[in-house]
């Protein structure tokens, strides 16, 4: 098997994905398929789904083989990331793992007119976890908004200051953010004509409460796309999604989701 990305784009968002795939888990399985390569973990409380899918597309060179190649392989998340945090942006990533093999090898290679900096080769033990895929049914959801992926990470961040307890109100002309404490309370209120988009039903009011340590980690993936979409709906798990295709990618993709809460009475 090997993947070599296709720009230096396509690298920082993998590296963002690493670098913040470690608050959930400290070990990931990544499976491989002969058009994808997609990634499935809980949090360690297992209140949150991560998901990430790479299409086929996504990467300059993919290769698979199901009859040699092995589907699935577990890696340590924080040494990967102390891996990929040596790559620089004017040289070429690829990753290869031969069949049978417990190892990964990185590699970071300079174009042929950039003297500027090493060849770098790694190898990482690939460790033994057990582990099985969730099947993840993606329902329709009640209401559906996109938001600028930073705009909404430093509200969130702002968000935390009262409570570690998040009340959102879907009305159909506004949005509205509620966090209180004995310390004090934040509301903020977001018109739909500010939301990138907005679709609720006609005459629909929905109050959902989730927990903002979790949101703030869902957050810190907003790198990966200047826009995020959200969707929520009833007793469901809110959807955070991150689109990392292109034109000519559609498929590529990260979505985290995360179960709502019972309302405090701090929120009511």
């Amino acid at each position: 098997m090997k993947i070599v990305f296709a720009n230096a784009k396509k690298c920082q968002q993998f590296s963002a994905i690493f670098a913040n795939l470690k608050a959930f888990t400290d070990n990931v399985s990544i499976y491989f398929k002969e058009d994808q390569a997609y990634i499935q973990c809980l949090d360690d409380s297992h209140c949150a789904l991560f998901e990430c899918k790479l299409s086929k597309k996504w990467f300059k060179t993919y290769e698979f083989d199901p009859t040699t190649d092995m589907g699935q392989i577990a890696i340590n998340i924080l040494m990967l990331n102390k891996v990929i945090n040596t790559w620089n942006d004017s040289q070429e990533l690829s990753i290869e793992i031969q069949p049978n093999s417990d190892k990964i090898h990185i590699s970071f290679e300079n174009g042929n007119t950039d003297t500027s900096q090493f060849n770098k080769y790694y190898e990482l033990p690939l460790i033994d976890m057990e582990s099985t895929l969730m099947d993840v049914v993606n329902s329709d959801t009640l209401v559906d908004m996109n938001v600028e992926s930073k705009m909404f990470h430093s509200l969130v961040n702002q968000l935390t200051m009262f409570n570690d307890n998040l009340k959102i109100t879907f009305n159909e002309g506004d949005v509205e953010f509620t966090s209180s404490g004995s310390d004090g309370k934040m509301t903020a209120k977001i018109n739909a004509e500010d939301l990138a988009a907005y679709a609720i039903p006609e005459s629909t009011v929905l109050t959902q409460t989730y927990s903002l340590r979790y949101i703030q980690h869902m957050c810190q993936f907003n790198k990966l796309a200047p826009e995020m979409e959200l969707g929520f709906s009833g007793e469901m798990p809110m959807v955070m999604k991150y689109a990392l295709g292109d034109n000519n990618d559609t498929e590529s993709f990260v979505r985290i989701h995360l179960a709502p809460k019972i309302a405090d009475e701090d929120l009511e």
